[in-house]
């Protein structure tokens, strides 16, 4: 293994599939190898990234919850005869 993260574990998933990430890393490998600037492979980097860190798509799942709890609470309030918040 590399320092600068050339390669990778197998590729192979926890159930002997395929790892969820690793067709993002083939993509990001694959475009270090042929870019001229690293910079031009920033989306498939971006990519893999969100792919094993997930932040992008918890926070969107964050926000759903909430805006859900938020129309839940002014429906309440409404049924109730209050105003919504």
């Amino acid at each position: 293994v590399n320092r600068r993260g050339e390669e990778m574990a197998s590729g192979f998933g926890v159930k002997g599939g395929v790892g969820r990430c690793y067709p993002f890393w083939l993509d990001l490998q694959e475009c270090a190898r042929t870019a001229d600037d690293p910079k031009e492979c920033r989306f498939q980097r971006e990519d893999y990234i969100e792919c094993l860190h997930r932040k992008k798509e918890v926070a969107r799942i964050n926000a759903i919850v909430a805006e859900m709890e938020k129309q839940q609470k002014n429906a309440e309030l409404q049924a109730k005869g209050g105003a919504p918040a």
